[in-house]
């Protein structure tokens, strides 16, 4: 576990110190979504290969769909209040 975080504050302190040129930047994003691609490809086979998944399939899209949706609905009640909270007595001053 502790190479993750090492490998992710090696990554970190690169882009925050902008030791990366333009060119190896653009690199940088081609190769994230190449790995990314790569990783939800994989993560597909696996849950592929898994029959429990495939036989449960029904009963986990309703509840990853109720976990979306409140999640959607959370996060825009959560914006709204901050917004009101916050930029609404900005506007009053």
């Amino acid at each position: 576990m502790w190479k993750i975080f090492l490998v992710l504050a090696m990554g970190f302190a690169i882009g925050f110190f902008g030791l990366l040129k333009e060119k190896q930047i653009k690199l940088n994003c081609r190769l994230e979504t190449l790995w990314l691609m790569l990783l939800i490809f994989c993560m597909g086979v696996s849950i592929g290969r898994n029959g429990d998944v495939i036989r449960n399939l029904p009963v986990l899209g309703g509840k990853a769909l109720l976990f979306a949706i409140s999640s959607v609905i959370g996060s825009i009640l959560f914006v709204f209040l901050l917004s009101k909270l916050f930029f609404e007595k900005e506007g009053e001053k």
